[in-house]
């Protein structure tokens, strides 16, 4: 029996780190990323891709093997997406973020003196790390979702076992 439990998951992980990888350079790209906005796009993306993989090498692919295939293809893609902008949040000096903010009142006049304060103060990098966390929680509830929706289109038991 439990050498049936370990081939129900063979290829776990390789299926996860590239499902879960993909996701997470494409949540980088600054302009590619703003499509998780939709649904978490990338990460579903990174999840499906996940599922498919993995039902291609099981037989047997049990519903709390997707959940937990996407959850953690989801949790590896905003995990890349995450320590990448936590890097360029830590890396922001306050002279960067001051020349930021000038653009942005150049580009955005409605900007008033409450909100250009609160990013100049350390709030600012609050607000972002616990965004980043949001992202990361919603990112593995996405990605269990998913994968247990991809599960249903890619998954094909054998009929054997049927009939």
């Amino acid at each position: 029996m439990p050498q049936n439990k370990s081939r129900q998951t063979s290829g776990m992980g390789k299926s996860v780190f590239l499902g879960g990888g993909a996701a997470g350079i494409l949540s980088i790209f600054p302009v590619v990323n703003l499509l998780n906005l939709f649904f978490m796009l990338w990460i579903v993306v990174g999840s499906i891709l996940t599922i498919f993989m993995l039902s291609k090498e099981n037989d047997q692919l049990g519903k709390g093997d997707a959940l937990l295939a996407g959850a953690l293809s989801g949790l590896v893609g905003s995990g890349i997406f995450a320590f990448i902008s936590l890097l360029t949040i830590l890396g922001i000096t306050q002279e960067k973020l001051e020349a930021l903010l000038e653009k942005a009142r150049a580009m955005a006049p409605m900007l008033d003196a409450n909100m250009t304060q609160t990013l100049q103060s350390g709030q600012f990098r609050v607000i972002m790390i616990l965004s980043i966390c949001l992202f990361i929680f919603m990112a593995i509830a996405a990605g269990a979702i998913a994968g247990l929706i991809a599960r249903k289109f890619f998954f094909r038991p054998p009929e054997s076992r049927h009939g």
